[in-house]
């Protein structure tokens, strides 16, 4: 079987398409919210820094939770108008950095930013992995819906057959 085409985000990007993909990025206080059409098999991804513009001019949708998640929504709902045909899942908001302000509230913010936008589209969070003070890798197959997540650094386990 052939191997799908692999797409890396980094942060600002997103992925939107009925082309079958396997999506990921690693977030640590950024969030990456999955979203996935059960009915027709496809989805979107995306990798945003902070929740909302504050009056920066010439930025990117992708940058800002509100616009970012905002974008994937729209676009997916235009393919298929029926939110009760998607799931959605949230990674990210650690507090990661240790500041004198301290980071945490970025974090939070982020993941309030995407829930807000779900909330208000009616669509489904089945799955949040978020806050926390590591980062972690998301992989997401757009074909598929299957997600898996793990803290940056930790080393896969091998499966091991009982004997």
């Amino acid at each position: 079987m052939p191997m799908k085409p692999r797409k890396f985000l980094g942060p600002g990007e997103f992925y939107v398409g009925r082309r079958s993909v396997v999506a990921e990025t690693l977030v640590g206080s950024c969030v990456a919210v999955c979203l996935y059409n059960f009915k027709e098999s496809f989805g979107a991804m995306n990798h945003f820094r902070r929740d909302r513009p504050t009056g920066e001019t010439g930025t990117s949708v992708g940058q800002f939770g509100v616009t970012a998640t905002e974008h994937i929504v729209s676009t997916l709902l235009k393919r298929d108008n029926d939110p009760t045909h998607y799931r959605a899942a949230i990674f990210g908001g650690a507090a990661v950095l240790k500041t004198a302000v301290g980071e945490g509230g970025i974090g939070e913010a982020n993941v309030t930013a995407a829930l807000d936008v779900l909330r208000a589209a009616h669509i489904r969070v089945v799955r949040q992995e978020v806050g926390g003070t590591r980062g972690r890798r998301v992989t997401f197959d757009t074909q598929t819906g299957e997600i898996t997540c793990r803290f940056a650094g930790d080393i896969p386990r091998k499966t091991s057959r009982r004997q």
